[in-house]
């Protein structure tokens, strides 16, 4: 069984590739027509203005291919309506996207982006999407349980899914940065799941691998179009989330703490670094 979805996997890779690149002209062509560009300032890297919507290939190969899945093998915890749980857990991605494709049009202000996305993380801890006990391994010493009272756990939960968002949205200032970083992290929360047998998130993370590929191809230098908000909020969402849906045990919701920092410790430490340059 876990052999036969190995190789489910490894096709899902590569034809979610295979079609996120061949996406790419009519992505770029629809952000010229519609105008929804990157204009160059002294900030930027590129000197032409560019198509700033290229998450969208993202969002449409990966959702579907997480229909197809569902269609022709039935995994529960990727079927969008099979439970409450699950069906926001994917509309949180949804409107994490939606949400940067707004600030890529219309430059939306930054406070109107952080109370959204405090929103939607209170929305998923409220339903069970979240960290409710954070386990402290030391080596050669006994593990640390800590089960958070309720505040913390809103809180908490909050911090991470807000914070990993808009970190990767942070990273994305070098052609092919932010996209090999995530479709890295997501070929090894795939390959960990796999190894503890939750193949449901070993699917899922797979599609969500090989979607980012797809666009990443089209992203080295000269870039065809960069992600955009769009997509880094698209992919931080559902890194961040998907950890913890996949990763934490879901009987109290507990999770390594060192698992998650180490994890993410790229975008973590670039944030602080930039946070305390400006400062």
């Amino acid at each position: 069984m876990q052999q036969n979805i190995f190789f489910i996997s490894i096709l899902n890779i590569l034809l979610c590739t295979t079609l996120g690149y061949a996406l790419g002209p009519s992505i770029k062509n629809l952000g010229i027509k519609f105008n929804i560009l990157d204009i160059p300032d002294s900030r930027k890297l590129h000197k032409e203005p560019i198509v700033r919507i290229g998450g969208l290939t993202i969002l449409i190969t990966f959702l579907l291919f997480i229909f197809i899945s569902h269609l022709l093998f039935n995994w529960q915890n990727i079927n969008i309506f099979e439970s409450q749980r699950t069906f926001i857990f994917f509309i949180g991605g949804i409107s994490f996207f939606v949400l940067g494709l707004h600030d890529d049009i219309y430059k939306s202000p930054p406070l109107f982006r952080l109370i959204v996305q405090i929103i939607v993380a209170n929305i998923l801890t409220f339903n069970g999407i979240n960290i409710s006990k954070v386990i402290i391994n030391f080596p050669f010493l006994e593990s640390i349980n800590i089960d958070l009272p309720i505040f913390f756990v809103y809180l908490f939960t909050a911090l991470w899914i807000v914070g990993i968002t808009n970190a990767i949205n942070w990273l994305d200032g070098f052609d092919g940065l932010a996209g090999g970083f995530c479709s890295i992290i997501s070929m090894g929360l795939a390959i960990h799941l796999y190894g503890v047998g939750k193949l449901d998130g070993f699917i899922f993370f797979s599609i969500l691998a090989g979607s980012t590929i797809g666009f990443l191809i089209r992203n080295f230098r000269p870039p065809l179009y960069i992600m955009g908000d769009c997509g880094s909020y698209f992919l931080g969402y559902f890194l961040s989330v998907g950890t913890l849906f996949y990763s934490t045990n879901i009987s109290d919701n507990s999770i390594s703490i060192i698992y998650l920092i180490t994890l993410f410790s790229l975008p973590i430490f670039d944030m602080c670094y930039v946070i305390l340059k400006r400062i």
